[in-house]
């Protein structure tokens, strides 16, 4: 009763076209495992917010629903037609990245994932919904991971846009050469989404609260270094790490009247308040 498989419902587009070819004709129809994932996510979120604002029995609701759908979702994808048996990494990223799994599909889809990726040469397989989710997802399993997806340079995969001169980031991986020449924007959010990844993971600036930043760095791959600043209501907040050898320099400020826990990947804690921090770990 929980599944939600009726009216229109656009699914997942943008994917590259040697993984799932679009067609626009796509949007008319119900997209049975896309409606009832973001059902189910879309309703945990309301949970908590009605939690928050001290709606205690529409929480209760919304929780009710939320957790419907996860189980209707656990079940769907035992379903020949909506297996979690694929090579499309958005149907593994999407339920992995919204916790629907149970714990054996969890660890099945994990496997998969990388099965996919390896196949497809490490290059990105996501299509507008679920790009956002994909380095998250790698992360959870291995930081390398990530970092290998995010480096490389060919199509599909963000660098392959700079590297055909673009100043932005497309909607489609293959720009505006796509066979469906309808997905042609060349400034779009969703493959972009990776600058929130880059701001909060890999420089690792996270608002946490009023007047309080967490920083979380996680260097990795083959990057030398990486700086990212955030203009925030309280100011700016700027992170810069980079490698020198066995050893990585961390460069921290933080804004006036602000404070911050700093985390580092060697498990040094410390909370402090505005100023400019240097660090220097092995």
């Amino acid at each position: 009763m929980y599944l939600v498989n009726s009216w229109q419902s656009y699914g997942e587009w943008a994917e590259p076209s040697d993984v799932n070819q679009f067609s626009i004709k796509d949007f008319i129809f119900p997209h049975t495992e896309e409606s009832t994932a973001y059902t189910s996510y879309v309703m945990g979120h309301m949970a908590e917010i009605a939690q928050y604002l001290g709606y205690t029995e529409d929480s209760k609701l919304y929780t009710k629903y939320a957790e419907g759908c996860k189980k209707a979702y656990q079940e769907l994808v035992e379903k020949p037609d909506f297996s979690l048996y694929t090579t499309r990494q958005a149907k593994l990223v999407r339920p992995l990245y919204m916790n629907l799994l149970n714990e054996e599909q969890t660890i099945f889809a994990k496997t998969l994932l990388l099965k996919a990726l390896e196949a497809y040469n490490w290059r990105l397989g996501t299509g507008f919904l679920s790009t956002p989710f994909i380095l998250d997802v790698l992360m959870d399993i291995d930081t390398e991971y990530a970092y290998r997806l995010l480096e490389n340079e060919e199509c599909p995969g963000w660098l392959f846009m700079p590297k055909c001169g673009a100043t932005t980031i497309w909607e489609a991986w293959e720009g505006n050469s796509t066979p469906d020449k309808g997905i042609a924007s060349l400034n779009h959010y969703s493959k972009g989404a990776v600058c929130e990844w880059i701001f909060s993971v890999m420089c690792g600036i996270k608002v946490d609260k009023e007047n309080h930043f967490i920083i979380v760095p996680v260097p990795g791959g083959t990057i030398d270094y990486a700086e990212t600043e955030y203009k925030s209501i309280y100011g700016t907040v700027k992170v810069r790490w980079e490698k020198n050898g066995d050893s990585i320099t961390y460069n921290i400020i933080i804004p006036a009247n602000t404070t911050a826990d700093i985390q580092l990947p060697d498990g040094t804690k410390q909370t402090v308040g505005a100023g400019e921090y240097m660090l220097e770990k092995r």
